[in-house]
């Protein structure tokens, strides 16, 4: 009886501890890992993606990006469209006016309405993911061809579209990167590293407006919340900084490789040692102590026309003194409607390499939550948006020194644009002065005496008839009508005509 007694009792134990082990081992298993649903993803595992997503989501409910791939996950799979709807719906509202998500997020939820037979929606989402991702992109992913069938009320549950069918690969979502087309001057080796590298800046760009996101939910928590809520930050900052740290390593090695294309182009008309400069990022650290005490902050200035990529280093509710920012220049603020916050950005930069390179200087002088974004024509766009666009819009400098030639041989002086608010024959008063002095901000304000003895009053040096024409205009829908765009040769004036058509020789 004994015997029989310790046999039962053992059995128990050992059924116990099996059963502990397996709960163990699947509770285990069911712990959340970023790296593991996005590594599926990417491997077009969507099962996988979906599950470990669907984890995640337990710990992080209000992760827009988590929400975004679950939908996308159920696209790929053709499942549960009602659901997927849900999610990038969520998603779309959650990243409010930080792009933290994709733009085609617009494109897959077009997608799950259509696969639910919500065809009017669709149409909608369609039309909104082609305003805002652009027609190429849209052309890609076949859209007019997914209307045209919602038009006809094809493609709902059960159904199989024929835009589907033919956009099979083109609609796989991959990391951003792997979507910049080959640049034809670009060695295979290097494209390769530079695109790992933008792979692994996209993953800690997106994790940083998560913090940042956290943080501002932060102060409304309750006591009882708070710890476990700095646990995650601290847990996504160390994992951004992970990314981060691969991103840079990564960026670092390309410097060794040849770039795209040369930072000095020759200018064909000109003799060899006569080159126009092309300046692609503009950003510096100031130290002088003189610039320092005069560095100033423009407020909602003119972005520079295509795509432009910024570092975010803050929001405050209150508009910071220049000093702050330590030297960072240049820095600009751009008050966000409706509230008394205003977003801080420093430097200007064509190319992710160089804002890249930027952000972790910004970091070291303290900003710790600073992060690339990136803007097309002053409209903020997704990092795999700008990946696409920068193909076209990396070659081209944000500012174009151009020398022009002298009879002699020899470099005379810079052909400029200038925009002339007035010109009066006595000066104006100091106030009205000080006034043209803060609308030029960072762009510089100039009184120059002109040869007939008038005081002529300058805003800018811009490379182009067409971007000073732009500030012009806008000076005009300001009141000032006199504003107009004049064109100088060193110091010296010249007729607006001759200088376009230098410009263009």
């Amino acid at each position: 009886m004994k015997i029989r007694f310790c046999l039962v009792l053992v059995f128990i134990v050992i059924s116990s501890n099996i059963s502990f082990t397996d709960l163990y081992s699947e509770e285990t298993q069911q712990k959340p890992s970023r790296q593991a649903a996005m590594d599926a993803f990417s491997n077009g595992d969507y099962e996988k993606a979906f599950r470990e997503f669907e984890i995640l989501l337990q710990a992080y409910s209000k992760d827009p990006l988590y929400k975004y791939y679950s939908g996308v996950c159920l696209i790929k799979m053709n499942r549960e469209p009602e659901n997927a709807s849900v999610f990038l719906r969520e998603a779309l509202n959650g990243s409010l006016d930080i792009k933290s998500i994709p733009d085609d997020a617009w494109f897959y939820l077009g997608r799950s309405q259509q696969m639910a037979g919500r065809f009017p929606d669709a149409i909608d989402s369609y039309n909104n993911f082609e305003e805002k991702a652009g027609k190429k992109r849209a052309r890609d992913l076949s859209v007019s061809g997914y209307i045209q069938e919602c038009k006809e009320r094809r493609g709902g549950p059960g159904q199989n579209t024929s835009a589907e069918r033919s956009t099979a690969e083109k609609t796989t979502v991959q990391p951003a990167v792997k979507t910049i087309p080959q640049k034809q001057d670009v060695p295979v080796s290097y494209d390769k590293v530079l695109s790992e590298a933008m792979k692994y800046q996209v993953k800690a760009d997106s994790l940083n407006v998560l913090v940042a996101e956290y943080r501002k939910e932060y102060d409304k928590l309750p006591p009882s919340q708070k710890q476990a809520a700095k646990s995650r930050i601290s847990e996504t900052e160390s994992l951004s900084a992970e990314y981060q740290k691969m991103a840079d390593e990564k960026f670092g090695n390309t410097i060794t490789q040849p770039p795209v294309r040369k930072e000095v182009a020759v200018t064909p008309l000109l003799p060899e040692t006569n080159r126009r400069e092309e300046i692609y990022s503009i950003f510096n650290i100031e130290t002088d102590p003189a610039r320092l005490r005069n560095q100033k902050i423009s407020l909602d200035p003119e972005i520079p026309a295509g795509l432009v990529y910024r570092i975010q280093v803050g929001v405050f509710s209150k508009q910071m003194n220049p000093s702050f920012f330590k030297g960072i220049s240049p820095v600009s603020g751009f008050k966000i409607p409706g509230t008394e916050s205003t977003k801080y950005f420093a430097g200007l930069f064509r190319r992710m390499a160089d804002a890249s390179r930027s952000v972790v200087t910004v970091k070291q002088m303290g900003f710790k939550d600073s992060f690339v974004t990136a803007v097309l024509y002053g409209k903020t766009v997704s990092l795999e948006r700008a990946s696409l666009m920068e193909n076209e819009w990396g070659q081209k400098p944000l500012i174009l020194i151009a020398p022009v030639q002298k009879t002699g041989g020899t470099i005379a002086s810079t052909l400029i644009f200038r925009v002339e608010v007035t010109r009066s024959v006595k000066p104006v008063g100091d106030e009205t002065a000080e006034v043209y002095r803060k609308m030029a901000g960072n762009r510089g304000f100039e009184i120059i005496t002109a040869e007939n003895g008038t005081f002529v009053y300058l805003i800018g040096k811009f490379i182009t008839f067409e971007s000073a024409s732009e500030y012009s205009d806008l000076l005009k829908r300001n009141g000032y009508r006199d504003a107009k765009v004049s064109a100088y040769l060193g110091s010296k004036e010249i007729p607006v005509e001759t200088a376009k058509q230098l410009f263009e020789k």
